[in-house]
C-alpha cells in the first residue's frame, strides 16, 4: 500500500475520515500522536507544494481551528468532552501544531 499524499491527509482531516487526527481528537476523543505526526508531515509538504493553495488553506484553517476547539472543550470543567491519551506536555503539541500552521501560511502567502 501507497503511503498517502499530503492532499489525501488534509483532506481526510478536513472530513474527519476515519485514521486521521481531527477524526480521533473529534470522535473519539482520543489524542493519536501517529496521525498527528502524520498531519504536520502533510501540512509542510503541502507548504512546499505549488498547487491548489485557496482549497488546501481552507480546509488546513479548519482543521486547526477544530482541533484547537476540542483543547478548549477539554479543558472547560462545564462540557463533558474529554480527551484520552493527551500528551502531559499537550501545550507543547499545540505550540508544534502553530508551527506547522505558521510554517505554511508563511511559505505559502
Amino acid at each position: 500500500m501507497s503511503k498517502p499524499i499530503a492532499k489525501d491527509i488534509i483532506d481526510n482531516n478536513f472530513n474527519q475520515q476515519k485514521g486521521s487526527f481531527l477524526y480521533f481528537l473529534q470522535d473519539k476523543s482520543v489524542f493519536d500522536k501517529n496521525s498527528f505526526k502524520e498531519m504536520l508531515e502533510a501540512f509542510k509538504s503541502a507548504a512546499d507544494d505549488e498547487v491548489g493553495i485557496s482549497r488546501t488553506a481552507q480546509q488546513i484553517n479548519y482543521i486547526y481551528g477544530r482541533a484547537l476547539k476540542c483543547f478548549m472543550y477539554h479543558f472547560d470543567k462545564n462540557d463533558k468532552y474529554k480527551i484520552t491519551d493527551l500528551p502531559e506536555n499537550y501545550n507543547k503539541m499545540i505550540e508544534i501544531l502553530d508551527k506547522a500552521i505558521d510554517y505554511y501560511f508563511k511559505t505559502r502567502i
